[in-house]
Order: structure tokens, then sequence, then C-alpha cells
């Protein structure tokens, strides 16, 4: 197939790209504001009465809007290029239209104020029913995407029997797979609970709609990192001009993901009653088991790097590192995301073992640890992405070079002082999410400056985000038209690899059912301890009080 034949395919990437790139900086304006609303001595821009809404803005245009219309351009790119095959207009337009329109719903209620209930939502706190039916529509519109990737894979597959899935298309496979593993307990939630509630004013179990919550909010994470890892896996090593160390390992590497992304969201509810300790020790587990695909994703790209940095003359022990081609954003960007997820999975360790949860647990180490995997390994990941599929999409010359040579570096500088400080203040007692942490003066004084340094890597690393999104925006509008060496050379990085015969981990059913299995025994532990015991449900609550049916 020619480049031409995707043209709608590319179009929607590109309708995506825009949104996405728009989410990222106005969700960036919300995150410097309210940290600065918190930061002791800062100049403050909003009151208590604004600060909520502008949190609750900042993560769910970062955390899902501005993640998943990039995915989805990220998705689209790959899957057409490496299977070079068509995907469902009915399918993918339809998703991307409904997932649109329940965006903007939900947009609306956030910015006239009517949503203050923060990136998590949990009752009994309510919003207006805009907020809840604009999420439900945006997760039902990327089901239709989904299966849009997974139509075309099916038609791909029929056509080619007995060959190995390719290792990019693979990791977009398990992306949508962990999408939809996680994602229909929410829709479940949001609409048996949290529409009625803010309808008609309907009392709801907390601790049943914060275990429908975590049962998607932590494999979120997964959906934000496994096309971060698909990037690192099947662009990274074309850039340096080497293969990947080991497909094998990389496909393993997906199949757990699959497997034990989604078994894992008690371990965000250690703190809260009604859930046995059994349960919360089973989660653990499979909590722990998630960091093994991580660790092997750690070894194969440092590998990879090496190999490439030995390919270009580097020797000694580290001398392999020098070569590498440091001065390409799109490189940077993807090794120093890399680097910083590595600190985040060691945080992210500590806030799953069950003791010394209780020591972290709402405070800021979580804000440190968070923007420490989708701030920096999916985001500054997307943004390397960002710089090879902006000019092959819009067919333009990326604008301000010099500028975004030193972005990823301020970025990563920013990024790496803000989540130090918030780590270690977390561990003095700095709560999250709180607008006023200064106890009326009873703080105790150490928070200051470390909570100063915080707000300083904050706005290095804001600065960075800047610098792409205007960057991007302004290439897109007034960029130069790209050579066609050079649209043929970015276009070459997403090319296949040379496939081999199709072995058992090619073979997605059997993981899907595994991945099934293990969802189905690790919650059912908690659910049946819930539904025998009985509920206890709450009335819902606004900033003004109660809200009684």
């Amino acid at each position: 197939m020619t480049t031409q034949e995707f043209n709608f395919e590319d179009k929607i990437a590109r309708i995506a790209l825009l949104l996405g790139f728009l989410s990222l900086g106005i969700g960036g304006i919300f995150g410097i504001t309210q940290l600065m609303a918190r930061t002791p001595y800062a100049p403050k821009f909003i009151d208590s009465s604004t600060y909520y809404t502008i949190l609750t803005g900042h993560g769910v245009l970062m955390a899902l809007i501005w993640t998943t219309f990039f995915i989805v351009a990220f998705s689209n790119y790959v899957m057409t290029r490496e299977l070079r095959i068509r995907l469902s207009r009915n399918l993918l337009g339809g998703g991307v239209l409904l997932a649109l329109l329940g965006t903007v719903i939900a947009a609306i209620a956030i910015f006239t104020g009517n949503a203050a209930v923060l990136y998590t939502f949990y009752p009994p706190m309510t919003a207006h029913p805009a907020f809840y039916i604009g999420a439900a529509m945006l997760i039902i519109g990327t089901w239709l995407i989904a299966f849009a990737y997974f139509k075309a894979y099916l038609d791909w597959r029929k056509s080619n029997p007995g060959m190995e899935t390719p290792i990019g298309s693979m990791g977009i496979l398990a992306t949508w797979i962990v999408w939809l593993e996680a994602t229909p307990p929410l829709a479940f939630m949001v609409l048996k609970n949290l529409v009625p509630m803010s309808l008609l004013g309907t009392s709801v179990d907390v601790i049943e709609s914060r275990l429908y919550f975590w049962f998607f909010g932590h494999p979120l994470v997964y959906f934000w990192l496994i096309p971060a890892v698909t990037f690192w896996y099947f662009v990274l090593p074309k850039i340096t001009g080497v293969e990947v160390f080991s497909k094998k390992m990389s496909k393993v590497a997906y199949i757990l993901f699959i497997l034990v992304s989604t078994p894992v969201g008690v371990h965000h509810q250690f703190v809260d009653p009604g859930i046995t300790n059994f349960a919360k020790f089973i989660h653990t587990l499979f909590t722990f088991a998630v960091a093994t695909p991580s660790l092997l994703t750690g070894f194969n790209v440092l590998a990879t790097l090496e190999r490439a940095g030995r390919k270009r003359g580097g020797k000694g022990l580290l001398g392999w590192l020098r070569p590498l081609p440091w001065n390409n954003p799109a490189f940077a960007a993807a090794v120093l995301s890399f680097i910083l997820f590595g600190f985040g999975g060691m945080s992210g360790v500590i806030n799953a073992s069950f003791v010394l949860n209780y020591v972290v647990h709402n405070t800021t180490w979580i804000v440190g640890h968070f923007h420490l995997t989708v701030g920096s390994a999916a985001t500054l990941t997307f943004i390397a992405a960002s710089y090879l599929l902006v000019p092959t999409l819009f067919g333009k010359e990326v604008l301000f070079k010099r500028l975004n040579t030193a972005q990823p570096y301020l970025w990563f500088i920013g990024m790496a002082i803000f989540s130090f400080s918030l780590h270690v203040v977390g561990v003095l007692g700095v709560p999250r999410r709180t607008f006023d942490v200064s106890y009326g003066g009873a703080a105790p004084s150490v928070w200051a400056p470390l909570l100063l340094a915080a707000l300083v890597g904050g706005i290095i690393f804001a600065t960075s985000g800047a610098i792409f999104v205007i960057s991007m925006l302004t290439t897109i509008l007034r960029g130069t038209t790209i050579a066609p060496e050079k649209a043929s050379e970015i276009k070459q990085l997403f090319a296949g690899y040379t496939l081999g015969a199709m072995g058992r981990l090619d073979n997605l059913k059997i993981w899907i059912t595994i991945a099934l299995i293990l969802i189905a025994f690790a919650y059912s532990i908690p659910f049946y301890d819930l539904y025998t015991r009985g509920l206890s449900p709450s009335p819902p609550v606004t900033p003004e009080g109660l809200k009684l049916g």
C-alpha cells in the first residue's frame, strides 16, 4: 500500500495530535498555577474556591485527554505502516467523534467550576452530571477505536497466518488490551453510581466506588507506559542504527504487562477500611510482579543502547555512551524519559509495599512518583515521538531546532529537582491535594525550602513543556514543507522488522485468557467481601454541603 492510501487514518492522527498538544498546554498551565498556589512565599493566582477546579482540570487533561489522544495518533501510524493495512473508518471515525464529544462535555463541566472532584472523582463528592456523562462517552469512544485496531490485526492475521506479530504492532495491541481490561468497571461504576448520584442525589457506597475506580486507575499507568515502551523497542533502536537487543524479551514484557497490569488496584487502598488484609496482600503480590516487565525493559533498552554506542566506536566500560546522538531531541527525550522512569519504578515499589505505603500515602511523595511515570516515562517519550510524527504526518520541518535540542534536558533537570523535592518533603508529611499546607503557620519550617525547590523544578520543566507545545503548534501552522528525502528518512524509522514464523508469544488469545482469569481471581476476593457484608451508602456532597435526594 502507498502512504496516500492511509489518508483517513493520518487525518484522524493529525486531529488527535492537535487535541493532545492543546490538552498538554492547557493542563501544564493549570499545573504550574496550582503548584504556585500551594508553595510558601510564591505568588498566588487562584484562591481556595478555584484551586480544586484547576487541580481537576490539570489531572483530567494530562492523565486522560493528552495521553489518550496522543496514543490514538501513535497507534494509527504504527499499525498502518507496520501491518500495511487500513483501519475501519466507521469504528475509528465514530470512536474519535464520540471521545471528542465526551471530552468537550466533561471539559465544560470542569471549566465552569461544576466538577471540582479531582481526577479520581471519589464519591460522595459529586459533580455536574455532564462530567460523568462526558467521561463515559470518552471511554466508550475509545472502545470503538480499540476495536478498529483489533479488527485490523485480525484481518492482517488472516492474510499472514504463520507470521509473527511485528514488535511495534504487538505493543499497540498490548496497550489497548490493558485498556479494555481496565475500563469496563469504570464505565459501569460511572453509570451505576455516579450519574444517578449526580442527577438524583442518590446515595452511594464509597468503598464500592473506589474499588471500581482503582480497578481502572492503576492499569491506566500501563496504558500510558506501554506505548512509551513500544517507542523504546520499535523506534529508538532505529534512531541509533541497530535492532532491539532481544525481540523475544520485548514480547515477554508486553505479555507480562497484559497479564498483571490490572489485578493490582487495591494497593492504592491499603488505608481503606472494609477491604481485608488478604485481598490487599494478593494485590501486593501482583504489584511486585508487574515490576518484572519493567526490569526486563530496563535491561533490554540499555543493552540496545550499548550495542548502538559500540557500533559507533564507543570503547571501555561506559565509553559507548558518548557516541550516541544526544543532540537529537527525539533520542534525548526518549532516553532521558527512560532514566526518569527507572527512578519512578523505585518509588513505585515503595508505594506497593504494605507497610511503607502507610508512610507515603496521600503525601507529595505520590505526586513526585507519578510525575516520573506519566509526567516523564510517558509524556517525555510522547514528546520524543512527536518530533518524528509531526514532520511525517503534517509534512512540516520542525521549527526552533536549538530550543528543541535543549528541551528534553530542561525537562529532565526540572523534573529531577521537582520530583526529588516532593519525595523528600512527602516523607516529612506534606499532604497532596490540599490547598493550604501551612496549617495556619504551624507547619514544620523544613517544609518551605523543599516546596520552594519543587516549584523551581516545576518552573524549569514547565518551561520545557511550553517550548515543546509552542514549537509543535507553530510548526503545524507555519512550518516549511519538509524535503522529500528528509520525509523518507523519518518514515523509515517507523518501518517494520523482517518477520519470522509465529510462535507462542504471538498467540494473544492465550495471554488474554490467562489475564482474565488472574483479574477474576484478584478482584473476586474484595468484591465478595464487600457484597456479602452489605453496602453502606453515603449521601452525595457538593462544595456547598449535602445534596439530598
